[in-house]
């Protein structure tokens, strides 16, 4: 009684709520017909809270994604673990990152484990859930123990629920004046999940029945506001508006999932380790527990419906893009590459996107790009 009463108040919003406590450094109670479990973020979870799990059980686990068992274990291991933690300075030790090997034998983890993880990455924080398995007898006592002890309680489901989500809304529009041109209008949208906020940028006047050229673009504030020169966000975000511009039209789909989606600190966390250890990119995002691209283009399809748009030109190097957008129902008619400039800061960059991500264009000559202009200018 007292459980259903809890899930009718916490309404839609259940994950959202969640997110903000586990960005504080506060626990969770995650459940499924088999499992309840209680945990927090490594990297925010202070001493005292750490104490306090003690309390509660001397069985404590670090989750570990299968991305970052790969760099912590001597056996090389390619599942999902969990790694017992005794002191909050091991917990330390491991949300600093180290590339190092982990010598403590690890324990297969739970499937509950994984929505953990999940609400973390939500989070943009590092994968890592300090984890309790709690025993409850139903779920009326796990909804009193939770109300006592002021802790959010979530049915896997909602999580499930949550990432499948994809309910557009348009929240304004508005036009815009660029350097290149100012015939541009910019297009807000919102999930109702209460996910992050997206955005269409539209150059030139748009014909529904034509084909135009798209962009699907991630933020990078690095790259695009900075102007860094370590990758090449910004000169292909650029390329994109002066091409569409020379052509008439298109369509830019900034979708706010800095890093190749592990948000911008933890990007920044990846550069460091790229620099301490010699790394490339995708070795980096695997240490710390990331995948080698943690992005969704689901949504820019969702994005390109809410235009009344189903067939397009694609710019990009990245035949992930591609599928993904095959997938969720958007056509291609042609898949255009894009020019990159390339420096000593991210030459390394760039040979790791096309050796281990999967991009094209490894190398233009002059003709190839003349023709390009020529053709994108028609």
């Amino acid at each position: 009684m007292l459980g259903e009463m809890f899930i009718g108040n916490q309404g839609e919003n259940k994950v959202e709520r969640a997110i903000g406590e586990i960005r504080r450094g506060l626990p969770i109670v995650i459940y499924d017909e088999n499992d309840y479990l209680l945990f927090a973020a490594a990297e925010t979870l202070d001493r005292n809270l750490f104490n306090q799990y003690k309390l509660i059980s001397d069985n404590l686990y670090i989750t570990l994604t299968s991305s970052k068992v790969q760099y912590t274990s001597q056996n090389r291991e390619n599942d999902s673990k969990r790694l017992q933690i005794n002191a909050f300075d091991e917990l330390l030790h491991l949300v600093s990152c180290s590339a190092g090997d982990c010598t403590k034998k690890l324990q297969c983890s739970k499937a509950i484990d994984e929505y953990a993880i999940t609400l973390l990455k939500f989070s943009e924080l590092l994968p890592y859930a300090l984890v309790v398995d709690m025993t409850f007898k139903d779920k009326d006592e796990m909804w009193d123990w939770c109300e006592k002890n002021d802790i959010i309680v979530l049915d896997t489901s909602f999580i499930n629920n949550f990432q499948q989500n994809q309910d557009l809304y348009e929240v304004c529009k508005t036009s815009l004046f660029l350097k290149q041109t100012q015939k541009v209008s910019i297009v807000s949208y919102r999930t109702r999940s209460g996910g992050k906020e997206h955005y269409a940028i539209i150059i030139g006047n748009l014909d529904k029945d034509s084909e135009p050229l798209v962009r699907v673009h991630s933020s990078c504030y690095t790259g695009d506001l900075l102007d860094s020169l370590s990758c090449d966000c910004r000169s292909q975000l650029h390329q994109a508006i002066q091409i569409m511009t020379d052509s008439g039209s298109g369509i830019i789909l900034y979708l706010m999932q800095d890093g190749r989606g592990i948000g911008l600190t933890n990007k920044l966390r990846a550069y460091d380790m790229q620099r301490k250890y010699n790394l490339d990119t995708v070795d980096a995002n695997r240490i710390l527990g990331f995948e080698d691209d943690e992005r969704s283009f689901a949504i820019a399809a969702e994005m390109l419906k809410k235009l009344g748009i189903k067939k397009i030109q694609l710019l990009t190097n990245n035949g992930g893009k591609l599928s993904e957008l095959k997938n969720n129902g958007i056509e291609i008619t042609k898949c255009l590459p894009l020019i990159m400039e390339r420096n000593q800061y991210n030459n390394s960059y760039m040979e790791t996107k096309f050796s281990r991500l999967g991009h094209g264009l490894r190398v233009f000559s002059f003709f190839i790009i003349t023709s390009l202009l020529i053709y994108y200018a028609r």
